[in-house]
């Protein structure tokens, strides 16, 4: 990204940020993302083509931001002090609010971007990559006898399971519920922790 984001950014640079993420995700709600051009995203969001590229490379590049944007409405960066159980148990609490809460427009950007296309994969890679950072900042490499690359996605694609499982699929299921599906589910990895399995 060119826009250097680890500088607190000016009200005017939020503003364009803010402007491109929201187009990305409007024009997402009614056409798939291989499709998208960066002229639609500057006609949506009211902004030239050179200021587009004062700060992305390109529309990849802007959906990496976009995947920030969301990671800071769960607000990540609170874990680093949790333990392992409960970073996992607030991740996925938080998640599941914010996908309850987006419902409608998250289901219009699925109904649009199916899982051949490029949307979802890229999401499950980012997720993948966050999660990865989290556990290493967090400790949790030491607590498995497995890579630690292999534990991060292996609780990424559940977490992504009950998710998809519950709204996708319209499974009624409390969020107390799902939580302790996933736990059953990650429940085999957290028994062989350090035992060489």
């Amino acid at each position: 990204m060119k826009y250097d984001l680890s500088k607190k950014a000016t009200k005017g640079a939020q503003r364009t940020l803010d402007a491109f993420s929201a187009a990305m995700f409007q024009i997402l709600s009614g056409k798939s993302f291989d499709e998208i051009t960066v002229n639609e995203l500057c006609q949506q969001s009211n902004y030239p083509r050179a200021t587009f590229y004062n700060y992305f490379d390109d529309k990849y590049d802007l959906l990496n931001y976009c995947w920030q944007c969301l990671y800071k409405q769960i607000h990540l960066e609170e874990y680093a002090n949790l333990s392992p159980e409960e970073r996992l148990s607030v991740f996925f609490d938080r998640a599941y609010d914010f996908v309850e809460a987006n419902q409608t427009r998250l289901k219009q950007i699925l109904k649009s971007n199916t899982e051949e296309k490029v949307l979802l994969l890229h999401f499950r890679i980012h997720l993948g990559a966050k999660l990865r950072e989290i556990f290493y900042l967090g400790g949790c490499i030491e607590r498995y006898a497995l890579p630690y690359e292999l534990v991060a996605d292996h609780y990424c694609n559940t977490i992504l399971l009950i998710l998809e499982w519950r709204f996708l699929k319209e499974n009624d299921c409390p969020k107390a519920q799902a939580l302790q599906y996933l736990n059953l589910l990650l429940g085999a990895l957290n028994m062989n922790e350090k035992k060489g399995v």
